[in-house]
């Protein structure tokens, strides 16, 4: 497809993110269909992320860490994703969980969510960050997610925040919405 062709989205017109993108028809409004370069999996992908070429990271099939981020200082939002892939699984659950715990500074229990053929073990938080006098609150979404009897695994975390706390329209109910709808979407394909 010509580039002048593609869609006027963020995910298409950044050449290294178009690389990850399935098709460019959207699967969902707003979303694309994303396909892992292990070749392990699907997902949704927002139409205005772009894909870190920075923190890419790939090993074979049986690992891949990305972070993608949309956001807009105008719009005043910043909405950061962070998918690491692993053929840990089931098997390494309570291992993955905890450090997955450890990352985002986590100590509750973890939600257990059934999918389709999924089990996706879901938490969330709300933090107030200060920087560069600056102090503004951050939702953030986190799971674990495996494929029921198989030794694969995806640590998703979301986080959202605004620039402008004051005029911020963030709302923490419609972000948990768009967090669980995004990792519901993982489709685990079977290695072959």
């Amino acid at each position: 497809m010509e580039e002048a062709q593609l869609p006027e989205t963020k995910a298409f017109q950044d050449e290294f993110t178009r690389e990850f993108m399935d098709s460019s028809e959207e699967v969902k409004d707003g979303y694309y269909l994303f396909r892992s370069k292990t070749d392990r999996y699907t997902m949704l992908f927002p139409e205005n992320a772009e894909v870190s070429r920075m923190f890419y990271e790939r090993n074979k099939d049986f690992f891949e860490s990305l972070s993608f981020v949309d956001y807009s200082k105008e719009e005043n939002y910043n909405f950061k994703y962070d998918v690491n892939f692993t053929t840990y699984g089931e098997e390494a659950l309570d291992n993955s969980l905890e450090i997955l715990s450890e990352k985002i500074g986590y100590s509750g229990e973890f939600q257990k969510i059934e999918g389709e053929n999924t089990l996706i073990y879901f938490a969330e938080n709300e933090e107030i960050v200060e920087g560069n006098g600056n102090k503004w609150t951050v939702y953030g979404f986190y799971s674990y997610i495996i494929l029921n009897g198989e030794d694969v695994g995806i640590e998703y975390i979301y986080s959202a925040h605004c620039y402008d706390e004051e005029t911020c329209n963030i709302d923490p109910e419609i972000e948990e919405d768009k967090a669980l709808t995004l990792m519901k979407s993982i489709h685990f394909i079977e290695n072959e």
